[in-house]
């Protein structure tokens, strides 16, 4: 009986049951339960496992390199408004494709702030990737020398809902870099969330972006507009 009911968990891919149909059994049994109560709580323990699993999926897939919360983060240390950082936890950023920029000094917190929203999204199934922008254009020239820049926009550029884009201005870029910059803002505005962190002003973006600048005003217009920006010192 047992290995039938194992057998069949695995077929239907009922982890959660499998997991905890003999103890659910064995607690509703002392509480003299029904049998709709106990399948009730059944397959309620197989949602919630469900859940669980679904949020560790997208965390994984965010490729955070550390964990940061909210609650962890020094407001007292910091000019931030607090207000204004509780109101984008509500994530209505997302919902409505608007953009978030952070920008300070190092070690201000910028990056602790932008991977919080990020893990935030995460705990709502919301799927976010956070790269920093040193990294994505290198991965973008493998992809390009691999021949699947297609590939690699759509997966890295197109398919999360919020694209954390760090340390902007930590790295000039070329023409061709630069180029595939304004590819990614254009590819997500009003379509897509972004979240970038950098420790320049605006009037030093164009030295970061082959000091091109219509290029410049071009990727400025489209990611500023509808965007929230919270300078930190």
């Amino acid at each position: 009986m047992i290995n039938e009911i194992q057998n069949s968990c695995e077929t239907l891919k009922l982890q959660g049951v499998l997991q905890s149909y003999q103890s659910i059994a064995n607690e509703c049994g002392k509480l003299n339960a029904g049998y709709s109560e106990y399948l009730e709580q059944l397959l309620k323990y197989e949602l919630q496992q469900r859940e669980l699993r679904a949020r560790e999926i997208v965390l994984k897939m965010a490729g955070f390199p550390i964990l940061k919360t909210l609650d962890n983060f020094d407001f007292s240390s910091s000019n931030i408004n607090q207000l204004q950082v509780q109101e984008l936890a509500s994530l209505s950023f997302i919902t409505k494709n608007e953009n978030v920029i952070f920008i300070g000094s190092p070690g201000t917190g910028k990056t602790h702030l932008a991977i919080s929203l990020g893990y935030l999204a995460t705990q709502k199934r919301i799927k976010a990737k956070f790269i920093t922008v040193a990294e994505l254009m290198l991965q973008m020239e493998v992809a390009k020398s691999q021949n699947r820049v297609s590939n690699f926009i759509s997966k890295t550029v197109s398919h999360p809902s919020v694209l954390i884009l760090d340390e902007f201005g930590y790295v000039k870029l070329n023409e061709e870099q630069a180029n595939f910059m304004f590819l990614l803002v254009n590819k997500r505005y009003e379509t897509g969330s972004i979240i970038i962190t950098s420790n320049l002003t605006f009037s030093q973006w164009q030295g970061v972006l082959n000091n091109d600048e219509a290029l410049t005003a071009a990727i400025m217009d489209r990611l500023i507009h509808h965007s929230h920006i919270r300078p930190l010192s």
